[in-house]
């Protein structure tokens, strides 16, 4: 039996219309793959130090992203509604190979081991946190419950936004919840089509 699971698994995982990891050079709304990952540094991605947004508040574009799906994603969003900009990093990086890192996200969720992240922050300065990731069996990948966890969500607006090759994304909202349940969670974005992010932040009042 766990070998029929573990088998129906990998094909949900590396199929065409994967959800699980996608293509580094994702072209939002159409996914391909990808069966490698290479991080960047900070430097090369995180713009901090310029908080207040377009719209006059202070605003955190957060995001966590394995392949660099969510990464082109969450930079996009930046660019439209500026403030600053991090990417959420687990102290011991995931396997470079999908394969690999398949099974080191399958033990987490397992286990629901939160994995410890480097991307430490002041988060109380903001109002609002737009707060991006992949999903991984449905759900938010465990990184981002690490960051709630730790970041003074109290009073902030989260706005959450994922990337997935075919699976929803409502699974894991009650989950990230649960983190910060002192936080307000405004509407939430399955942002494969770039045609739709506009008009939600415009919805959200992050643009003018």
């Amino acid at each position: 039996m766990k070998k029929i699971l573990l088998i129906a698994l990998i094909i949900l995982l590396s199929g065409g219309a994967t959800f699980f990891f996608t293509h580094k050079s994702f072209v939002l709304g159409r996914v391909g793959m990808s069966f490698t990952s290479k991080p960047l540094p900070a430097a090369q991605t995180d713009k901090l130090g310029n908080a207040v947004a377009k719209n006059g508040k202070k605003v955190l574009v957060a995001y966590f992203s394995w392949g660099g799906n969510t990464r082109k994603t969450a930079q996009y969003i930046h660019s439209l509604v500026g403030g600053d900009l991090l990417e959420i990093r687990t102290v011991k990086p995931y396997p470079s190979g999908y394969r690999e890192t398949v099974k080191v996200g399958k033990v987490e969720f397992d286990q629901q081991a939160l994995p410890a992240i480097d991307s430490n922050i002041d988060t109380s300065q903001y109002d609002i946190i737009l707060l991006g990731y992949p999903i991984w069996y449905y759900q938010e990948p465990l990184a981002m419950d690490t960051f709630l966890k730790q970041a003074h969500t109290q009073g902030k607006t989260i706005l959450p936004f994922a990337t997935s090759g075919g699976s929803p994304m409502e699974a894991s909202l009650p989950s990230m919840q649960k983190y910060a349940p002192e936080a307000k969670f405004g509407e939430a974005l399955l942002a494969n089509d770039k045609d739709l992010i506009k008009p939600w932040l415009q919805r959200n009042g992050m643009l003018r």
